[in-house]
């Protein structure tokens, strides 16, 4: 990590928090230990024990933490911090990483308007070279659509056995007969999709599928309100609106564990007080979590994650 690096990290936070503190928002922090991650088959804490005791987990992004303070009664609030997951080790990953996370009124259409007011706003207020890559309004895409567009399949409708024969009819590389639906969507996407997207400018794709988006509100039978950023090849920040129906949250947790058992994973325990609090919010909220230090990547034009972290973990 050289120095101007180092130097922009400060201006970016310093410009975050400025930007955040103009629109009445609260900064809080939550608990990096808890006893109870979110359940996700495709994200794995880092397990902590303490005198003995355990284990503990390190979170993995402060969401169940920050929800709980919308149970409270809070609205408007955001969070800088570190988190946690055990990772490849590969040019754009990291075991420990910056996250800002913040949540609002509203719906990911709100949430997705105000990421891209951020992120233009540090562009203007740093300097930062190449602006007109970051200039608006960015396109949306719908994730199902441009699945179709690029490779003729609409995986959201399918099992996973007509995905499986549908990918497989399409000659896509590497399609294995034992792979479950997830992997076989990020391959069709990752391998057939995202590398065709051709972008002048950073852009979102909308509307997940519901079993790859364990905390967010039902849209239709096959999917959630979901999006996710990407700039300059990134996915950068991932941002819905917010579940708050108890059972349904429930429901995909146990789905989550199942999914992690299949894998040969442990399951991870279920956080009920969590649970039990979630229907007291009435309200629509929208939660964003964007990883800063891709974020510095795309503002400063590096191609390795190590370029912008400054003492980074290695194992």
């Amino acid at each position: 990590m050289d120095t101007d690096a180092l130097k922009t990290r400060h201006e970016v936070l310093k410009a975050i928090r400025a930007f955040f503190y103009g629109h009445g928002f609260l900064e809080v922090e939550t608990a990096y230990l808890m006893r109870y991650p979110a359940p996700d088959a495709h994200i794995e804490p880092l397990r902590v024990f303490v005198a003995e005791k355990g284990p503990f987990f390190l979170h993995t992004s402060p969401e169940i933490g920050m929800k709980k303070l919308l149970v409270e009664g809070q609205g408007k609030i955001f969070q800088i911090c570190k988190v946690f997951r055990v990772e490849e080790l590969e040019e754009v990953h990291s075991t420990e990483f910056t996250m800002l996370e913040w949540y609002m009124p509203g719906t990911y259409k709100d949430a997705m308007a105000y990421t891209e007011r951020l992120v233009t706003s540090l562009v203007e207020s740093l300097g930062t070279p190449d602006q007109a890559y970051f200039r608006g309004p960015w396109k949306r895409h719908n994730l199902a659509e441009l699945c179709f567009e690029k490779t003729g399949i609409n995986p959201i409708i399918l099992d996973r056995q007509s995905l499986f024969e549908a990918m497989r009819d399409k000659q896509i590389f590497d399609v294995k007969s034992h792979e479950g639906w997830d992997d076989l969507f990020f391959k069709l996407f990752i391998q057939e999709v995202e590398p065709c997207i051709k972008a002048e400018t950073p852009f979102f794709i909308q509307d997940w599928p519901v079993n790859l988006s364990s905390m967010a509100k039902r849209k239709d039978a096959h999917t959630v309100e979901r999006f996710e950023l990407n700039m300059r090849g990134l996915e950068t920040a991932n941002g819905y609106t917010e579940l708050f129906d108890a059972d349904e949250q429930h429901g995909r947790f146990l789905q989550e564990n199942e999914k992690r058992c299949e894998l040969g994973k442990e399951p991870l325990p279920v956080d009920m007080e969590f649970l039990a609090g979630l229907s007291r919010v009435q309200d629509s909220f929208a939660g964003v979590s964007v990883g800063v230090d891709r974020l510095l990547m795309a503002l400063l034009g590096k191609e390795a994650i190590g370029d912008v972290l400054y003492g980074r973990f290695l194992s």
